[in-house]
Formats: C-alpha cells, structure tokens, sequence
C-alpha cells in the first residue's frame, strides 16, 4: 500500500480514485487506516470471492520463497515496515485499473508478496483511455 499511496495524488490528478480490498474484517481495515493514513475507499472481502473472481493467487508457495524475503529486504531498505499479518495470510493481492462501466485497462496479478507493478505503468494505465472510451469526467 506505501508504493500506491506515495502516487494518491497523481492518481487524483488523472480524474480517478483508489479502492483497496482487503481479506480482513471492518475493524481490521479501520486499524490498517489509523496505522497508515490513506486517500482512498478501504473494502473488505474476509470471504476472499473478489479476490478468487479477479484470478490472484492464493498459497503457502507464494509467500515462503526467496523472491519475498528479497522484496521484504527492497521495503525495509525504503523505510517501510510490516507489522503484525491481518486477514489470510497465503493471499496475494493485485494491481487493476478499471474504468467506468467495468472495463479493466490494467491489471496486475501478484506472484509472490512484494511483486508490484511499477508506479508509471499504473499511472499510465490511467492516462490512456481504453479502445473506444473516452477519458472520463474525475470522480
């Protein structure tokens, strides 16, 4: 979340808004935003149906691997800290950019914890219409 929540503003700026699902409960995603302000709509799906719809991983093999503890390395180096697990564990999440009426312009489905898409992909992805839309009214 540090990673989208450093480009809020951009993502602002370019007439969209931040949703993020979380695999908690209400009071957990409520303490998540009084540990770590954040501009944008928290949701929660303890039931993990959204997250199975959208095609993101779910596992033990893709936490407990040498690619997340180098991606922890990566955060911890950038001055960002995990406190306690909250919600499933073993969930990956992911990375989409949907426009008005459904239509998924970007999406990045999580292959390990850590593995994030780059910040001016996403920014892009906002950027560029999909085929045959036009660039929406900001919200």
């Amino acid at each position: 979340m540090a990673q989208l929540g450093h480009i809020t503003p951009d993502i602002h700026r370019a007439g969209a808004r931040l949703v993020v699902v979380g695999n908690g409960s209400p009071a957990m995603a409520k303490d998540f935003l009084t540990q770590h302000p954040l501009d944008a709509q928290v949701l929660v799906d303890p039931s993990l149906k959204v997250y199975a719809a959208a095609g993101l991983k779910r596992g033990v093999q893709n936490v407990l691997r040498l690619s997340t503890l180098k991606a922890g390395a990566r955060a911890i180096l950038g001055g960002h800290t995990q406190g306690l697990t909250k919600g499933d564990p073993w969930q990956q999440g992911g990375t989409f950019v949907v426009w008005p009426g459904g239509t998924v312009n970007f999406s990045h489905v999580m292959g390990f914890s850590g593995d994030l898409p780059n910040n001016s992909t996403v920014l892009a992805a906002l950027a560029r219409p999909p085929a045959g839309q036009a660039q929406p009214a900001p919200w």
